[in-house]
């Protein structure tokens, strides 16, 4: 009887010692996805909307050789610059090689709305109704879906009109030049000569 009642008793101990590691690991590797789960939830938004809302200026920046040797501080005014410049018209930081993002206009682009990451979550919305039991990480990848919607949506709705994007960074040296250019065409194409004068318009921009 002895025998018995000491198997029943050690027993149900080392039972409950393995469920205890088993649960103890498997808390701890959940956590840890959550709590990357949670950073990504965090960071998508903004940066979804800070990538459509500048998309455009930036794929003009990045083709001078000038700014992508310029230092961190000044990169960070020109991004503040854009995007405040963007969505209320109002530039902070004026001094300095700015690269024109100082006179970076408020702008409203309706069509903007529709654009690749409003897409991708229409895209997510749509997987997680699917009415299929067993798909993975269908509540994750649709809190990051409407995230992704929202964000894409305001973005895209105060980024750079499609047909002027360059407008900002126009020097007045260039805006001159075309208008220079534009008149001496028209004055061409009626009388058959190129002028090569400076009306007083023209010169009024270069002043």
């Amino acid at each position: 009887m002895r025998r018995r009642t000491s198997r029943r008793a050690y027993t149900p101990k080392r039972r409950r010692r393995r469920t205890t590691k088993r649960r103890m690991l498997r808390s701890r590797s959940r956590s840890t996805g959550d709590r990357i789960f949670d950073v990504v939830k965090k960071i998508v938004p903004f940066y979804v909307f800070s990538k459509q809302l500048t998309d455009k200026d930036y794929s003009i920046l990045n083709t001078d050789p000038g700014y992508k040797n310029q230092d961190i501080a000044t990169k960070a005014k020109i991004f503040t610059n854009i995007v405040l410049g963007r969505i209320s018209g109002f530039t902070p930081f004026k001094n300095g090689n700015l690269y024109g993002s100082e006179t970076t206009p408020f702008t409203i682009n309706p069509s903007g709305i529709v654009n690749q990451f409003t897409g991708l979550g229409v895209a997510g919305m749509i997987y997680k109704n699917i009415p299929i039991k067993g798909l993975p990480l269908k509540g994750k990848i649709g809190s990051l879906a409407k995230s992704t919607l929202i964000s894409g949506a305001i973005g895209g709705l105060f980024d750079a009109p499609s047909n002027n994007p360059k407008a900002t960074y126009a020097s007045p040296n260039i805006i001159g030049r075309n208008m220079i250019l534009n008149q001496n065409r028209s004055a061409s194409a009626q009388t058959g000569q190129f002028s090569t004068s400076q009306d007083v318009v023209s010169s009024g921009v270069y002043n």
